[in-house]
């Protein structure tokens, strides 16, 4: 792809200097300069459902005082276009430090403040799961896998109605900014979707440590009792989801924004440790 063509072309930018930024596991980005200004144009593949859903979501959230790396309309007013047979946007770039395990106050309290803005009626909860169909065929990869996902999703289902809101979807410490101000963007949204908002408190929880919980709930307290009741089916579903995303990437031999082959069998030997096998 010629980024500067498309941004030539599509959003009628000029930039004078086009950099490949590393990283995306499922993504293409490049930091474009240009005009006195920094943005990131990122690509995916055409059939990513959660891409288009997951800018419309920053836009509301930029709205709502959460910097999300906001993206720029096209020349046509879209948030996407579709080039070369790929979803194409550009953001606002999002600079500054990212946050680390020692933040897990500032991270709880801003999924919080996400959810609450973002809050949706309840769906249910065997659809929801659905998601993790594109992985089903590499499941069989090691003989604990399947067993260990089967298990923590009927796990979960059992859990009966939870609360909702649009999720981050992949809350990593990475996607957590400090910004000069003091204050924290979030940024990445391209793993987007409705859904119990104990998944994304247990994907934090996952990546960073406990102390999410008691700052997430500072801003969220009647939620309680529900994380009580549900955070650790919800960690075995979000280990469960790794299990199958890294089968499913060393099934395909994909290697976007890792090293080399030994981070997806890491990823999966990671996932295979927590279920204590």
């Amino acid at each position: 792809m010629d980024v500067a063509e498309v941004l030539r072309e599509h959003w009628n930018l000029k930039p004078d200097a086009v950099e490949p930024l590393t990283g995306g596991m499922n993504s293409a980005a490049y930091l474009v300069s240009g005009d006195g200004r920094r943005l990131v144009l990122k690509a995916v593949d055409a059939d990513d459902t959660a891409f288009e859903p997951g800018l419309a979501l920053a836009v509301r959230l930029d709205d709502a005082g959460v910097t999300t790396g906001r993206p720029t309309p096209s020349k046509h007013g879209r948030l996407v276009e579709r080039v070369d047979g790929r979803q194409v946007a550009v953001l606002e770039y999002v600079d500054g430090p990212e946050l680390d395990e020692t933040d897990q106050a500032e991270i709880g309290e801003l999924l919080g403040q996400v959810h609450a803005a973002a809050a949706v009626e309840p769906g249910d909860t065997a659809d929801w799961l659905r998601f993790l169909l594109p992985f089903e065929e590499s499941l069989d990869l090691e003989p604990w896998i399947r067993p260990a996902v089967e298990g923590a999703v009927t796990e979960v289902i059992a859990l009966g109605r939870l609360s909702w809101a649009w999720l981050h979807g992949d809350p990593a410490v990475e996607a957590f900014r400090r910004q000069p101000d003091g204050k924290v963007a979030l940024i990445d949204w391209g793993s987007a979707m409705q859904g119990p908002i104990l998944y994304d408190v247990a994907s934090a929880v996952m990546y960073t440590g406990d102390l999410v919980v008691p700052a997430y709930l500072r801003q969220r307290p009647e939620l309680s009792a529900e994380l009580d009741r549900g955070l650790g089916t919800f960690l075995r579903v979000r280990w469960a989801v790794q299990a199958g995303y890294f089968a499913w990437r060393i099934t395909n031999d994909v290697l976007t924004g890792i090293s080399g082959p030994a981070d997806n069998l890491k990823g999966l030997a990671d996932a295979r440790r927590s279920f204590g096998l």
